[in-house]
Order: structure tokens, then sequence, then C-alpha cells
């Protein structure tokens, strides 16, 4: 039952872990309706950061160096001889400048390899010794990273990584602002309370209110399962069709009404749980089965799902729509499970 009807825009639509199929522009859904934030969502499925591997594979030292570089020796004396034909071509005192000058270029080249090869070959000699050392520290800082990615990619590490990203982003949780609401209690609550309370003890709270920024009325939860410990907090809503008296369809496919409240809700970070009146008098103990479901998924904690071995899962129930809920008023439907 939801406590006030109040048309508080939101501007986005529910996270929504359900089942569902569209239906003539509608979404339908089917009871018990399971909204879990966006935040709580990603906590569930993030995967720890992995460090980037940034050591460098050592170069394989190269053959040993000659003397002369060949090649730059050669190259160097075609250029000064085409040099040299091209300026003879204009004056012949040019070209034999050219070639001149391209024979000491070449000198000088082969003078400076030949200084230098000492000391290329003493590096070369250092690489070809350093070379296995360096091989070997690498080989094995690769190894030390792929171990240290398996254990970050291990089920445990992963666990335990959504464990505390889970615990982090449920400390952001808002908490209600009061306890004394005055809202009217639904036909069906007392008795599905006296369940709720056996099951889940003293963490269901009823009366609690939660303020509407810019409006005069509250919010006020049907229950409220709280978890002080890990500051998780689930709205827990029964939705009948129809108010009893009045016959005005209250809970429907598409009413905004519900979905601003879902919403304001999902914003303090808070599960939703909405199940059909029907089913909390009908099942209450598989309705509170289906609570614990969520707890035990969200949190990864069987405590309370070990106690309903012996009980019924949730039979689905199609959320209805608002003609039939107007159907439903008409033929007195609420009358069919309230008697009993």
């Amino acid at each position: 039952m939801s406590n006030l009807s109040v048309n508080h825009a939101n501007g986005r639509s529910s996270d929504r872990l359900c089942s569902s199929l569209s239906n003539g522009g509608l979404v339908m859904m089917n009871y018990p309706i399971i909204l879990i934030p966006h935040s709580i969502q990603r906590a569930q499925s993030v995967n720890p950061p992995v460090p980037v591997f940034t050591e460098t594979e050592p170069l394989k030292p190269s053959s040993p160096p000659e003397i002369y570089d060949r090649k730059v020796l050669i190259r160097w004396m075609i250029v000064g001889f085409v040099a040299s034909l091209v300026l003879a071509f204009f004056n012949i005192w040019l070209g034999i400048t050219a070639i001149t000058l391209s024979a000491f270029i070449v000198a000088y080249l082969a003078w400076s390899m030949n200084q230098s090869f000492p000391r290329r070959k003493r590096d070369h000699d250092n690489q070809v010794r350093k070379y296995p050392k360096l091989l070997q520290s690498y080989q094995q800082a690769k190894r030390e990273y792929e171990q240290q990615i398996n254990r970050i990619h291990s089920h445990e590490n992963i666990a335990s990584y959504r464990k505390l990203e889970l615990l982090r982003i449920l400390r952001q949780t808002k908490t209600h602002d009061g306890g004394n609401s005055k809202a009217q209690v639904g036909f069906s609550e007392a008795k599905f309370y006296a369940y709720l309370t056996h099951y889940f003890k003293d963490k269901v709270k009823r009366g609690l209110t939660l303020n509407i920024p810019n409006f005069k009325y509250h919010y006020s939860p049907d229950f409220v399962y709280i978890d002080k410990a890990v500051n998780l907090y689930i709205d827990i809503e029964i939705d009948e069709p129809y108010a009893y008296n009045s016959k005005v369809p209250t809970h429907f496919i598409g009413a905004s009404k519900d979905t601003n409240r879902n919403n304001f809700f999902l914003d303090k970070n808070w599960l939703v749980i909405r199940f059909s009146e029907e089913q909390v008098v009908r099942y209450p103990q598989s309705c509170c089965k289906a609570i614990a479901k969520v707890i035990a998924n969200v949190l990864g904690d069987n405590l309370y799902l070990s106690q309903f071995a012996m009980v019924a899962d949730l039979e689905p129930m199609k959320q209805w729509t608002e003609s039939e809920a107007l159907y439903m008023a008409d033929t007195n439907y609420r009358q069919t499970y309230l008697i009993n």
C-alpha cells in the first residue's frame, strides 16, 4: 500500500530488475517488482582495476660491429662521383673540386670508423654480456605481472573487491527522516508485518517517514528493511488494485505516482520491492522468501534465505492496467482474497 499519492516529478524512469514485455505501448510487469539502484547494480558487476605492465623487453644484441661501414663509404663515393661528373659538364675545375672533396669525406669517414671501432666493439660486447640478465629480469617481471593479474582476476578477489565497492556505495544511502507516520494502514499490512518480524526480526520497521523536497507531505513506506551494519535500506510496498471504499484505482501500469515514488527511493540508494496485495495475503511466507532472495543477491549472504528451504518460491503475478483495476473494483475482486 502506498501511503501518499503525490505527483513528484523526477525526470527519469526506474531501474528495474525484472522480466517485462511490451503490450500496447505499456510495460507489463510481474509482481514482485524489484527495483535496485544503478549504483548497486554496478557495484555487483564491477571488476578491480588492472595495472599496466610498464617493463620494456630488452633488445637483442645486433651483429658484431665491423671496422668499416662499407655501405656508407660506397654511398659517399657514388655521390661524389656523380656530383663531379655533373659539375664537370659545366666547369672542369668544379668537377675536380667535387671529386676531391668527396674523396676527403670518404677518407675522413674511414678514419673515424677506424678510430671508433674499439669503443663500438666494447659497447657491443657489454650488450652481449648484459643481455641474458636483462632478458631474465624482464621475463621474471612479466611472470610476476601475469601472476598478479591472475590474482586480481581470481573469483575470490573479484568477490572481495565487489563487496568493498558495494559497502562503499551503501554508505552513501540516505536514511529516513522520521518515525511517526500517520498514514492509513492497509487491510493486509498487520498480518504481513507479523511474518516479516518473524523472519527478519527487528530489522523491519513501520511508520517511518521521508520528507519530499519542496512539498508539505512526506512518503511513508509500508515497511522498511534496515540493516544498519551495512546501511542497506529496502522499501517494501503492498500494491492493491483499488481503494477498498472508494473503488478508485490506486496502483496500475503507468501510474506516474508509483514511478515518481520509486525514483524517489532509488535516488536515495534504497531498494524497492513491490508485492501485490493478493500475494502477501495468500503467500506471505513466499513473499518473505522473495525478500530474502533479494538480500542474498545484493549482499551475497544466505543467512535469511537458509530458513526458507521448505517454503515455495513466490509465483509471479501480472501487474494490472488501469482498466483492469476498474474492472476488479466493479467485481469487488479484493474480497475474493481478503476474506481468507
